[in-house]
């Protein structure tokens, strides 16, 4: 126990990645298992956030052990409730599901979006991955946070100002 009271005493440099900005903060360990975040704050070494930290990355603990946190897939029922299912399960259902939409529509119907882009989460439409071509989505498709439109004229990384 010594040893896991001298690692949740130090503060551990990390990254939020909850959105494109990925904000450097520091992270305090704790709680019975040693993997509960006790204290999260910006951390001011960080080269592009020096220090600066939204409401999101202060409640990452919450999002990793919440109770409300789901831990497998779950799949809709015909009458709207839910069922947990196996991975395997999932990821077959869903892989069918886009090969219908493929084959009925079309690859370039499909375009991944998720939050997080400059995480690397979309970097399959950068380079061309098998994982989105294989489905004939287009590599050039916009990623997420990379329309003008939306992010005005604040850099990616900085502070964020109003547009």
């Amino acid at each position: 126990m010594e040893l896991l009271d001298d690692v949740s005493a130090a503060w551990h440099p990390s990254a939020c990645i909850l959105c494109e900005c990925n904000c450097g903060i520091e992270i305090r360990l704790g709680g019975d298992d040693g993997r509960r975040f006790e204290r999260i704050r910006g951390d001011k070494a960080h080269p592009a956030s020096q220090g600066y930290t939204c409401e999101k990355a202060l409640r990452l603990d919450s999002y990793q052990n919440g109770r409300h946190r789901l831990t497998s897939p779950m799949r809709r029922r015909a009458d709207g409730t839910y069922e947990e299912v196996d991975w395997d399960t999932a990821i077959t259902e869903v892989a069918a599901g886009l090969a219908r939409v493929r084959d009925t529509h079309g690859g370039a119907t499909i375009s991944p979006t998720v939050g997080g882009g400059r995480g690397n989460h979309l970097r399959c439409l950068r380079r061309g991955d098998t994982r989105c071509t294989r489905f004939g989505v287009p590599v050039n498709a916009p990623r997420a946070g990379e329309d003008r439109r939306v992010l005005g004229e604040r850099q990616v990384g900085r502070r964020r100002s109003a547009v």
